[in-house]
């Protein structure tokens, strides 16, 4: 990596919001699901280049925009940003959740430990990707069917064909071993 910055934070971000075709507005909104709510006023000022970005708020903004945190702060470095499980090389890393689906064991902002692998077996709780969105699900399997089942009612069991999921672009990256409920201490 190059030690000299080639761009602004503000443009950068600029950029990135432009690639994923988002606004202010619904940036602001989907940082919400990190445990945390970065305003769309601050984001403007971020545009502006009124105020730069703490380290936790490039995580979260790089994680949502999926671009490398290096890049975004302007460096001279490729856009492209390595998933998190492999920044590790452990065969098992630290998942923040995403969404409550799997409340009361995994709310918001709790983290999963997951253990990288390339199987699952029936009733195991996964964290996949589907058309590139990252789910934390218990995986039922019944004949050609694949089920993804949420411990809180208020989500949807997300039901796919085999060939549904390679549409799709199914990924497995692992399988939860373990979870530490922050949530539960608010």
């Amino acid at each position: 990596m190059s030690n000299e910055r080639t761009d602004s934070f503000a443009n950068r971000l600029k950029i990135a919001m432009e690639l994923n075709n988002i606004n202010q507005i619904e940036l602001s909104e989907k940082t919400k699901a990190f445990s945390k709510n970065i305003s769309q006023s601050l984001i403007n000022k971020y545009l502006k280049g009124k105020a730069l970005a703490r380290q936790d708020n490039i995580y979260i903004l790089c994680k949502i925009l999926n671009v490398d945190e290096a890049w975004l702060m302007g460096f001279d470095v490729p856009i492209e940003r390595t998933p998190d499980e492999l920044r590790t090389t452990s065969d098992i890393f630290q998942y923040n959740a995403i969404d409550s689906a799997m409340s009361p064991l995994l709310d918001i902002g709790d983290i999963a430990f997951v253990k990288k692998s390339t199987e699952y077996e029936n009733g195991q709780t996964i964290l996949f990707r589907l058309d590139n969105k990252e789910y934390i699900r218990k995986v039922i399997e019944n004949n050609n069917v694949v089920e993804f089942q949420a411990m809180n009612f208020h989500y949807p069991t997300l039901k796919f064909t085999k060939k549904d999921l390679i549409d799709k672009k199914f990924q497995l990256v692992g399988r939860v071993i373990k979870v530490e409920n922050r949530s539960a201490f608010k």
